[in-house]
């Protein structure tokens, strides 16, 4: 009998085997991937986790992610670069992450009644869509997220079976607890396992309670650490896409722009639907449980992310809520009868050639228009010939308007010991591989060297931080005019009505720059006629009051035990502040006597 579960083991973790291949042939790192690489860089290079040196700014969405890329990047650098490492680190974790869901299911299946024959629907589902292929490696948390989300599903569902002793749950509800850490909208799942757990576990009141202490002690700290160090209540990039607001026609069709493409309603609804019917008259509390928790999170995440208004890149935001509503039937029990057992084997088996084969999503970054503008990053260019992926720097040189260029020449600048403020980037042809390429090459202000940050003789300010940041290194200070990595740009108030990628409304007015960085205001043609003197002197006078002064010093001065204490004021007094992108207005609102 167990020889035979073994072998019904290994043939459920085919889909687990499709997703390491789909995902190693395309393998890439996402622009958005870089920054977490640029900051890795500076916790290696002792600057802390910061995406410029000297300016403690939280541009990263997962702490724990950034963790080990920092810890791998230390131990290994010398023998694999750090993009591939993140690749190779994502994939591990998307694998096995969708193995251990894997037995989780056939766990589950067997629980509920599965003794006959089984079949990996749910994971066969995730293994054949091409968003789960792309974000396996992509340099981003996503293979944290399914590997995660995986475990904790396999550690809940040893208490649905005989054996389980409330002495240990402790531990299950410390890897609950990392949700947060992975990626904070996995918050919601958390609390789902973690009440999921205290049902399983029944452990009464006093135990219930020891166990929410074990799951919140890391994300308290965390929190804790956040406050003292950046002086922020939320990531950067929550304040800088205003993660607390609503966008439900954008976030509707950002749902539609995940399920339609791939045809995903149809085995979602034959999954659990299948689900439902297998429940039926169920009411032992260790099958219900697992079955229910991973469901009801995945909607009420689902509803977070339309509420929110989606992402611009295509799926990945839903991508856990996908996840969690195949959780419980990775693996089903099939039904007795021959057609009964063989209608679900066909239903999904079916769609999920034919989305592996040929459902795509859109490509072209114009469809659909406007604010409802979701881009397929992995598929919205092709590689040059000679580089089959797009993984290193290198491999994105012979691209047209190659970022990493702009990076080396910003470096280069950097390393010519004369200072530069760069505001604008000029067309210019180069040759790369020997292929003539347009670039935007970095032009300097005439005659400005740039003022407060000692660690950087080269201040720019650019809209694409990725590859630019990562190929500068740390010797060039990145302003970024989005706000994910900058203190002033995330706190801009949304005026009037949204518009834009999704997560990326925001736009740091150049005076701003210029107030920050430049000694004196530059002249009109030096700036490129994109700031006045007027607006550059009212930029100036609101950042001298509070509470921008106080920010910028939570950020930027000497951390110290002092410091630390002052930043949690500072992060918990100003959790609301927006300024109003027009300088002249903020100082009118910040600057007022009294």
């Amino acid at each position: 009998m167990t020889r035979r579960l073994d072998r019904v083991a290994l043939l459920c973790l085919i889909p687990a085997a499709l997703l390491a291949v789909a995902g190693w042939l395309g393998r890439w790192v996402n622009e958005d991937g870089y920054i977490y690489l640029r900051i890795a860089d500076n916790v290696l290079a002792g600057n802390g986790p910061v995406f410029n040196a000297g300016e403690r700014v939280e541009a990263y969405t997962g702490p724990l992610w950034l963790a080990i890329l920092s810890v791998t990047g230390g131990l290994a650098r010398s023998v694999v670069s750090l993009e591939h490492q993140a690749v190779i680190l994502g994939l591990l974790f998307s694998v096995g992450g969708l193995a251990a869901a894997t037995l989780a299911g056939l766990r589950l299946a067997r629980a509920r009644g599965g003794a006959g024959r089984v079949a990996p629907l749910g994971a066969l589902v995730v293994a054949a869509l091409p968003p789960f292929w792309d974000y396996a490696t992509s340099g981003l948390e996503t293979g944290l997220v399914v590997a995660w989300m995986g475990t904790t599903f396999l550690a809940l569902t040893r208490w649905a079976l005989p054996g389980g002793t409330p002495r240990r749950a402790w531990l299950t509800a410390l890897l609950i607890g990392l949700g947060p850490l992975v990626r904070p909208d996995l918050a919601i799942f958390s609390a789902a396992f973690g009440l999921a757990l205290v049902l399983l576990a029944r452990v009464g009141v006093g135990g219930a309670l020891r166990l929410a202490l074990a799951a919140v002690a890391l994300p308290l700290a965390y929190q804790v650490f956040r406050m003292g160090y950046f002086a922020s209540l939320l990531p950067n990039t929550a304040l800088a896409k205003e993660a607390g607001s609503a966008f439900w026609s954008r976030g509707a069709a950002y749902l539609a722009n995940t399920l339609f493409p791939y045809a995903l309603w149809l085995p979602l609804l034959a999954l659990l639907g299948l689900l439902g019917l297998q429940l039926r008259g169920v009411r032992e509390r260790s099958v219900l449980v697992p079955a229910v928790a991973p469901v009801a999170a995945a909607l009420l995440h689902a509803l977070y992310v339309v509420r929110l208004g989606g992402d611009y890149m295509h799926a990945r935001m839903l991508l856990p809520s996908v996840l969690g509503l195949l959780l419980p039937v990775a693996v089903v029990p099939l039904p007795r009868g021959r057609w009964a057992a063989v209608a679900p084997v066909v239903i999904v088996a079916g769609w999920a050639l034919v989305c592996a084969i040929g459902l795509r999503a859109p490509s072209s970054p114009a469809s659909p228009p406007g604010d409802q503008r979701f881009l397929d990053q992995h598929r919205k260019r092709t590689p040059p010939p000679g580089h089959s992926n797009f993984v290193t720097l290198a491999d994105y040189n012979p691209v047209p308007y190659s970022q990493p260029y702009v990076g080396r020449a910003l470096r280069a600048l950097s390393q010519g010991g004369r200072g530069a403020l760069v505001v604008a980037f000029v067309r210019r042809d180069v040759v790369i591989e020997g292929h003539r390429f347009p670039v935007r090459a970095p032009q300097a202000i005439p005659g400005v060297r740039p003022r407060p940050p000692r660690q950087h003789q080269v201040v720019a300010y650019t809209g694409s931080i990725g590859r630019v940041g990562y190929a500068a290194g740390d010797g060039v200070r990145i302003v970024d005019r989005l706000g994910l990595a900058d203190p002033i740009g995330a706190r801009l108030r949304l005026t009037g009505r949204r518009h834009g990628l999704a997560g990326h409304e925001k736009s740091l007015p150049v005076p701003w720059f210029l107030a920050r960085y430049a000694p004196a205001a530059p002249r009109r043609d030096g700036a490129r006629g994109l700031a006045s003197e007027r607006q550059v002197a009212a930029a100036r006078r609101a950042l001298a009051c509070p509470p921008l002064r106080d920010v910028i010093a939570g950020v930027s001065r000497p951390l110290s035990a002092g410091r630390f204490l002052k930043n949690i004021g500072v992060a918990w007094r100003e959790r609301s502040l927006r300024v109003a992108p027009d300088p002249v207005e903020a100082e009118r609102e910040l600057c007022r006597p009294g």
